[in-house]
This record gives structure tokens, sequence and C-alpha cells, in this order.
């Protein structure tokens, strides 16, 4: 990411943010999913037109009138808060054109994250993940661009029946528009990019047995105390470790499963 990039999303970050602010009349007049959804919306409209993400993002066109085109396109129909966003992206410096659709995507993630905050987002997305990660004809089917958009739409949808309707925007998003990702990549991009927007951490817990409510609860405060920051933990069953733990966060590893520890013994054995 270059620094125009980089300075003109945290400028973007700062607009959305003060938008969503609560005020007297309550954070969202529009609907709750509103402007994150918009976002993603604008995201697809403006990747599908080259010359309209050529002109956006060129540093040779002055920024009043990628702001005058903006109206133009969007003004009409989205939320004022939404068209305010991208204007100030408009008006901003970017180190590629691509840039643009990115932080358009950061965006909308992080507004659907401040605005949907009773919805377990990350939670709900990594289900997801996991579903398409163990039958390979699903994740084949999702990253097959060739197939027409709507089947892969219809199929997140029959993935996601039981989900808000906040992370079906996401998941339908991600399979509309992967910018060259494969799905499970798009899922955790979008999963890191919402617990950022919360200021929290996601932990894997790779497990034999299910975890009860209070160990899952004993969990995340232990790891808070650790890391400094609230710690949500996603758990993934795995009864090939045979018993204990395997943690992940980011790029740490806490092993401490049985299976792990007998590794380790016939190694020594074996030495």
């Amino acid at each position: 990411m270059g620094a125009a990039t980089r300075e003109s999303t945290e400028a973007a970050v700062r607009t959305l943010e003060d938008l969503l602010k609560p005020g007297l009349l309550g954070r969202r007049r529009a609907g709750s999913d509103a402007v994150g959804a918009e976002l993603l919306a604008a995201a697809r409209a403006i990747a599908s037109s080259p010359q309209l993400t050529g002109v956006l993002a060129d540093v040779g066109v002055a920024g009043k009138q990628k702001v005058a085109l903006v109206q133009r396109v969007f003004g009409g129909t989205y939320d004022k808060r939404t068209v305010q966003v991208l204007e100030s992206m408009a008006a901003s410096r970017w180190s590629e054109a691509a840039d643009f659709i990115a932080a358009l995507e950061q965006l909308g993630l992080r507004a659907l994250a401040i605005t949907a905050d009773d919805v377990d987002l990350d939670g709900e997305l990594f289900a997801l993940e996991r579903a398409v990660k163990s039958t390979p004809e699903v994740e084949l089917a999702l990253t097959n661009t060739s197939a027409p958009v709507a089947s892969r739409v219809a199929l997140v949808d029959r993935l996601l029946a039981n989900a808000a309707e906040p992370t079906r925007i996401i998941a339908q998003h991600l399979v509309q528009l992967p910018r060259g990702r494969r799905i499970i990549e798009a899922l955790q991009d979008a999963e890191r990019r919402i617990a950022q927007a919360r200021d929290r951490l996601v932990a894997v817990a790779n497990t034999a047995q299910p975890l009860t409510d209070a160990q899952v609860s004993a969990l995340e405060e232990r790891l808070a105390a650790a890391y400094g920051r609230k710690i949500v933990v996603n758990q993934v069953l795995e009864p090939a470790l045979i018993g204990g733990i395997r943690i992940t966060i980011g790029d740490d590893v806490i092993d401490g499963t049985v299976r792990t520890r007998l590794d380790d013994l016939r190694l020594r054995l074996a030495g």
C-alpha cells in the first residue's frame, strides 16, 4: 500500500466514523445496514466500470470534478452519509486505481461492523468459512467466476440461511467482487477487518471436544489479559487432536494438544 493510499484510507475512515456517531436522532435513520451495504455496492459498481474507476482515482483530475461525478452517479439513490464518504474518497489521492476499490470495501465492512454491533459478524463469517473449507465442491462453486453471479449469490444464501442480514450482505459482496482472491481468503480478510473495527482480536481454538460456555469465557479472559485487548474465541472441532487445545491468534500459535505432545515424544525417542 502506497503512502497516498494509506493517508486517504485513514482520512476516509475518520469521515465514516464521524458520520456514524450517535446523534440526537440516533445513529441510523436510514436503516442499520444502509451505509455499509451501499459502500459495498458502490465498490462493485465502480469496479465494473474501468472508466469510472480510472477517473475517480486519477490524480490528474481535479477533486471538484470527481466530487461532481460522485454526485451524478450516486447522489440520487444513496444515503447522504454514503455519498459524503464517496466524495471524501474522490477528493483524495490514491497510489493505484485498485486501491480505491479495496478501500471502499474496507469502509463498507467497517460501517457494518459499527452499525450492526449486535450481530456476531466475524463469528458467522467464520462459520461460513469452515463450511466452505469442509466441502471442496462448494469452494470451487463460489470461486468459479465464470459461473453466473446469481447462482453464486444463491448458494451463499443457502449456506447462510440462519445468519443475520448484515452477514449475508458481506458474503454476497465477496462472491460478487472477489478482487482476485479465493473465497476463503476474502472471508478471512473480512473477519480481520471486522475484528479491527470492533477493536478486538479473534482467536481460533482447535479442540478434540467442544468447549463449554464457561470454558470459552475463561479462555477469552485469560487471552485478553495476555494480549491487552478483547479476544473472541471461535471453536474448531478436530477429533484427531485427542485432547488439549491449540490456539491461533494472527501469527501466534499456542499448541497444548495431546497429539502434539505425543509427536514430540516420538521424535525424542527416535532421536
